[in-house]
């Protein structure tokens, strides 16, 4: 027990940057303002989205209350965070377990497997907590408080919501050290999990879609059925994950009844803590091990194909392009975190072909009004810019090489053209995402071809430039000391500040539309006024790029 907790204060030294931290608050006191600004800068982003989902379910709450069940708050609370963990964390495990710089260290230990794995599990069980508590509390305090609970109910909720991320974290990790340890591909163990995760998240995402569909009958009578049960309403949103239906009941019932759900939701969860350290132990190392082998070829290289190889040359651009995919491609957190807004947001969109719901329907003959046209294709083209532009890939482009940079400092290529190839790589994806989301825009919203292609022109444009300025901040900013590569991503600032790059450029682009209607613009001028807008500040933007790179690569250590 002893090497174990030692182990977990190692882990949570490293993971979280605790030592670092001391050591800029105690030693670099001339740096003190940059973790301030970010700080007030979390509080100032993070507090108003906030404050916007606790107004949510207080409204929430007061509609379950005028029909007799203010219990649907928690019960919705808690399907969300543990639906978001459970698809999210599937990625964050894959990272840490098999993908982390440690792993050569820790297993000639004499360490059990079950050890370093529970060790990494709490390293990322107490970082979901940042997701979990702001999701959870709100709705908590606001059923405590509105229907004036005792306080049983304030300790049972305090104990669930601490357990709450357990549960979709165990299930999450037991699906990938299974998976890992049965797939023995080397060459194409990468790839599976990528496609496999991809699947896991549209999984996710269908079952959450499809639910929305009603049955049989109008929506008044759905609404009375579930009302003449007592946890009617209730089952009908935690009917998703149950537990989430437990862990309300649990908080609702009085008496027996009520301690019989807490307990099971806690013997659930201490159930798959102790499976997980089970399979841990039996599989564990063999999945990690299996993953580190490489087979030999058995055909040898003739003289003519040895000599072709080595006399073949391309450009140094279009080589680092390919590193840039290569390091991209074989790390799934990379991949998921640059391709997971693309596939989310479009799904989104079919939701009113599969879906009976009226408000939908009505959106959808308003958006194919041909009065509208303009507004909507300008609407359009800022969710193609979000969805484009959140990716990541440009704002951790220097990050995610890690202690490996100093392969970047010592080529015999130039810093511009490096980050040339960083940004030809993300502009590549970016350009994926607005074609992706400009199919549903074509089927559902029934945007003509011609229009359609003008908003993929501007919207590469326009990611360009978001690409260049994510670079210039992961220039200023790299993080390059993590142990796994998610924290290269999760615990990367670099993600937030792109963030508002993304709604700065999305919010120039909205004034100066609605300047431009309202001047009774004509409808291509405005496409074309806002095209010259964006490239004016896009070519100063790339020329700082290129000066910031030359400058930076010889400042920055690892």
């Amino acid at each position: 027990m002893k090497t174990f907790v030692s182990l977990l204060k190692a882990s949570l030294n490293v993971h979280f940057g605790i030592s670092s931290l001391k050591y800029r608050f105690t030693k670099e006191k001339k740096r003190l303002w940059e973790p301030i600004v970010v700080l007030l800068a979390i509080v100032v982003g993070g507090g108003s989205i906030l404050a916007m989902y606790s107004f949510l379910l207080l409204a929430v709450f007061m509609a379950g209350q005028s029909l007799g069940h203010p219990e649907i708050v928690i019960t919705l609370a808690f399907v969300a965070s543990q639906l978001i963990i459970l698809i999210f964390g599937i990625f964050y495990i894959i990272s840490a377990f098999y993908f982390s710089n440690d792993m050569s260290i820790l297993i000639p230990l004499p360490i059990k497997p079950g050890e370093v794995l529970g060790v990494k599990f709490i390293t990322i069980l107490l970082s979901e907590y940042l997701v979990a508590l702001p999701m959870l509390l709100p709705a908590f305090i606001i059923y405590g408080a509105g229907s004036w609970q005792g306080i049983l109910y304030w300790l049972k909720g305090a104990f669930l919501i601490l357990l709450a991320p357990i549960l979709p974290l165990v299930i999450a990790a037991l699906i990938v050290v299974l998976l890992m340890r049965f797939i023995n591909i080397r060459k194409g163990k990468d790839v599976m999990v990528i496609i496999g995760s991809l699947l896991a998240l549209m999984v996710g995402l269908g079952i959450n879609f499809f639910s929305l569909n009603l049955p049989q009958g109008t929506e008044e009578e759905f609404i009375m059925q579930m009302i003449e049960s007592n946890t009617g309403l209730i089952e009908a949103i935690g009917n998703k994950f149950p537990p989430s239906i437990w862990a309300t009941l649990a908080l609702t019932y009085r008496g027996w009844q009520g301690w019989a759900y807490f307990l099971l939701f806690v013997g659930l969860s201490f159930l798959l803590l102790f499976l997980l350290y089970w399979i841990g132990n039996r599989f564990f190392y063999k999945g990690y091990l299996t993953g580190q082998e490489i087979r030999r070829k058995d055909t040898a290289i003739s003289t003519r194909e040895m000599q072709r190889h080595i006399t073949r040359t391309s450009s140094p651009i279009l080589a680092l392009l390919q590193r840039e995919w290569k390091l991209f491609m074989r790390t799934p957190i990379y991949v998921m975190n640059g391709l997971a807004g693309m596939i989310m947001v479009p799904i989104f969109m079919f939701m009113p072909l599969v879906t009976n719901s009226e408000e939908l329907t009505e959106v959808l003959e308003y958006a194919r009004n041909p009065e509208y046209s303009l507004i909507v294709i300008l609407i359009s083209l800022g969710i193609m810019l979000f969805t484009s532009g959140i990716n990541v890939v440009s704002c951790t482009s220097i990050s995610r090489e890690g202690a490996t940079f100093w392969i970047s400092k010592v080529i015999p290529t130039p810093p511009k053209d490096q980050v040339l190839a960083k940004l030809i790589h993300s502009s590549i994806l970016s350009l994926l995402g607005l074609i992706i989301v400009a199919i549903p825009l074509y089927i559902v919203v029934a945007i003509p071809l011609l229009h359609l292609t003008i908003l993929i022109i501007l919207g590469f444009l326009a990611t360009g430039l978001i690409n260049v300025l994510g670079l210039m901040v992961d220039l200023l900013r790299p993080k390059l000391s993590w142990n796994d590569p998610q924290e290269a991503i999760k615990q990367n600032l670099n993600a937030f500040f792109s963030l508002l790059i993304v709604l700065l450029v999305i919010a120039i682009m909205a004034v100066l539309s609605i300047i431009l209607i309202a001047a009774k613009v004509g409808e291509f001028w405005i496409y074309g006024i806002l095209a010259l807008i964006i490239i004016v500040l896009l070519v100063p933007s790339m020329y700082g790029l290129f000066a910031l790179a030359n400058l930076r690569y010889r400042s920055i250590e690892i």
